[in-house]
């Protein structure tokens, strides 16, 4: 069995690649994140004339259907020839369900290749105006501060012997939780760059020290996905 994973647009649609789009036209079996999101990248770019539609057979996997559903469809998938798995929007398992298919399907001696695409995590790090050569992605971080500020304060010392930046994903609406934990940690000086909703129309960068940037933060409304760059 040959697994295909596909990178798709994290905003902008015109992003999509013509191997994406090859790829996507010739399977017949999908695997997604939500099939509701997928459906509507569907219907976009059939109405952008860049496909028809689509014949093939829909499954979904995410966090909380994961470990229920993924025995059964991994049985299923060892009887096709060929499969893909996309995630709603970016590269599949980048802060994305997805990893235990593939490391299963690995071990079941299936062919994997991938398709890039763009990533938040990257496309940030271009725009953020900080140093790119060195970074270490941290994803999510976790919810309560207790915990958050011990991986924050573990990676400042990282940082302190070897200097990178760091990136992190998080949702407008919870900034103003972060935000504070990053300031206690890496102090009122360190840069940072907000890239919100990148390539979409309501993209907003924002940059400064983490002083000017917290008092910034009404701008965003509580709205939209953040990624953070950030820089001691």
């Amino acid at each position: 069995m040959k697994l295909k994973i596909v990178g798709l647009p994290i905003g902008n649609i015109e992003d999509i690649s013509l191997r994406a789009l090859r790829t996507l036209k010739e399977t017949k079996f999908i695997v997604c994140e939500d099939s509701r999101m997928f459906n509507s990248l569907w219907m976009k770019l059939k109405q952008m004339s860049l496909v028809d539609n689509f014949s093939g057979r829909i499954k979904f996997i995410n966090d909380f259907n994961e470990y229920k559903s993924l025995p059964r469809l991994l049985e299923e998938m060892d009887m096709l020839e060929e499969a893909v798995l996309v995630s709603d929007a970016g590269m599949p398992l980048i802060s994305d369900p997805g990893y235990k298919m593939v490391s299963e399907g690995i071990a079941r001696g299936w062919e994997v290749s991938v398709v890039p695409g763009p990533t938040a995590e990257s496309a940030a790090l271009a725009v953020s105006g900080l140093p790119t050569d060195k970074y270490l992605f941290l994803g999510f971080l976790p919810r309560t501060s207790g915990k958050r500020k011990t991986m924050l304060e573990n990676t400042k010392k990282m940082q302190e012997l070897q200097k990178f930046s760091v990136v992190i994903y998080e949702s407008a609406n919870r900034l103003e939780r972060l935000l504070p934990d990053l300031k206690d940690v890496f102090g009122d000086e360190a840069k940072i760059c907000l890239a919100v909703d990148l390539t979409k129309i309501s993209e907003k960068i924002i940059r400064g020290n983490l002083r000017k940037v917290i008092e910034r933060l009404k701008e965003l409304k509580g709205k939209g996905e953040v990624t953070i760059v950030l820089s001691a």
